[in-house]
């Protein structure tokens, strides 16, 4: 992530119980922090490769156009105890450089983990998110007196981020790296939210294989947020030095913030999955059969909830596990510092491809949107997906 720059800041490789709770439930500006230097901001490179997982559900089966896989099943369900090194920009198998060491391949071994307090956690869709914070946190740091323009690639369309000189009185309050994370955090959100209406609206990597079934399941906002907050962790403690010492500390923040959120073992995972298969999800359909996902979140306000297991539904062990009434942890999704909407100096821009823009409500709204434009979309898919699934298609009860 560095370039190969020799470390120059603090690295908090170990981070308290106490720092994920701030960062999670409390105010993470209250943490203390020295501010970045402009000398000091890393180039980190844009995100290219795919972090493929996870489809909702378990044991799942597969067909390609028409035609079944027979005998292949996607498990999905790990425990922390399987979760592997984050790898910055990783794929399916990533080479990691190290300083000083031949390259190497290993594997995140990404999935599903269910928590007692913030329901099942995408790994995949955590590591994504955290990458694409730094990212822009860095970019927009570098370039917070002048404004800058990022082009993404694209993704149901071509996207670019237009950030304003960022206002003097916001850095003189907070400092360089604190405003940059805080812009980059609620930025990164919106872009996540894009890619879930995208593959609703039938986007996807592979051309031939929708990813429709996965448009905002159950746990992919929460998990895109979790993701969001560590990468906002991370650089407030200094963890960028490289991306060795980078890498290093997403695994610890991971692990710290999944232990927060009280994960079970891997076979009680499973039993969580199956308590909700026909209510949340439909075994009895194949991948990529937009049925099988039954019931959407489709939270995007400032605070955004986890589904847990209904307690109706929630097996025996689980309840054991979890007790009767566990407490979901809220991630806060702030919008704004000192009163100022970020959105007043900041735009996702989205220039919508010809197979999304010839569906509505792109056909009513124009092909160039904006992260103003997302609610009425979200409303749209609200409509539609109800419509389809049922009038609580988008609540977990």
């Amino acid at each position: 992530v560095a370039c190969g720059r020799p470390p120059r800041w603090n690295v908090d490789p170990k981070p308290s119980p106490e720092s994920v709770a701030i960062q999670l439930e409390g105010d993470p500006l209250d943490a203390q922090a020295r501010d970045l230097l402009p000398s000091e901001l890393s180039e980190i490179p844009i995100r290219q490769r795919l972090r493929p997982c996870c489809a909702f559900g378990t044991g799942l089966r597969v067909r390609v156009g028409t035609v079944p896989i027979p005998g292949f099943r996607i498990g999905n369900i790990i425990e922390l105890s399987d979760v592997g090194p984050h790898i910055y920009d990783s794929g399916a198998l990533t080479r990691q450089r190290q300083a000083g060491n031949p390259a190497y391949r290993q594997r995140e071994n990404n999935g599903l983990i269910y928590t007692c307090r913030g329901g099942f956690v995408d790994t995949a869709h955590v590591r994504d998110y955290i990458d694409w914070s730094i990212y822009l946190a860095t970019t927009i740091a570098r370039n917070m007196d002048t404004g800058v323009t990022i082009a993404l690639p694209s993704e149901g369309g071509e996207r670019t981020v237009i950030v304003e000189p960022v206002e003097s009185k916001l850095v003189d309050q907070y400092g360089l790296a604190r405003v940059a994370l805080r812009l980059a955090e609620w930025i990164t959100f919106q872009l996540s939210i894009w890619h879930e209406i995208a593959t609703w609206y039938g986007w996807s990597w592979v051309r031939t294989f929708p990813e429709t079934a996965s448009a905002f399941s159950p746990e992919d906002l929460y998990s895109n947020l979790l993701g969001v907050n560590i990468a906002v962790a991370i650089g407030y403690r200094r963890g960028l030095a490289s991306e060795f010492l980078f890498n290093q500390n997403a695994d610890a923040w991971i692990r710290l913030v999944i232990e927060h959120l009280e994960p079970v073992p891997r076979e009680l995972g499973i039993e969580a999955m199956l308590a909700v298969d026909q209510h949340w999800w439909d075994s009895s359909r194949r991948l990529p059969d937009k049925e099988l996902t039954l019931r959407r979140n489709l939270d995007i306000d400032d605070k955004v909830a986890p589904w847990l297991v209904p307690e109706s539904l929630a097996p025996e062990p689980l309840q054991r596990t979890c007790g009767e009434d566990p407490m979901p942890v809220v991630i806060a999704n702030p919008d704004n510092m000192l009163g100022m909407k970020f959105s007043d100096w900041v735009n996702v821009w989205v220039d919508v491809d010809d197979n999304l823009a010839a569906q509505a409500p792109f056909s009513k709204i124009g092909r160039r949107l904006s992260q103003a434009d997302f609610p009425r979309i979200i409303g749209a898919i609200r409509e539609q997906n109800r419509e389809e699934f049922g009038p609580h298609a988008d609540e977990p009860n």
